[in-house]
């Protein structure tokens, strides 16, 4: 079976689904993985969400430091607002 035959969940009583192990072992998908739901005209569509780790966030914002002039705090706040974007 490959990833492109369709596989059946249902809705829990608290509004959850489980994707089945076949599919969460092909794509990686462990406890805590966060995805992105998506709606389209064809129905609902789940993207793995890639978060760069500590480092590489790190060398990003020293990248674009010279670019842009935020404060330590206005760079908190920020980072603060997109984990609770990702939650």
């Amino acid at each position: 079976m490959n990833s492109d035959t369709p596989e059946i969940t249902t809705v829990t009583p608290k509004d959850q689904i489980t994707i089945p192990s076949r599919l969460r072992e092909e794509f990686g998908l462990q406890q805590g993985t966060k995805l992105m739901v998506v709606p389209t005209d064809y129905g609902l569509v789940l993207k793995k969400v890639e978060l760069p780790s500590v480092e590489e966030f790190r060398q990003r914002v020293e990248e674009r430091a010279d670019e842009v002039e935020l404060s330590i705090t206005e760079v908190a706040e920020l980072v603060h607002e997109a984990r609770n974007n990702v939650e």
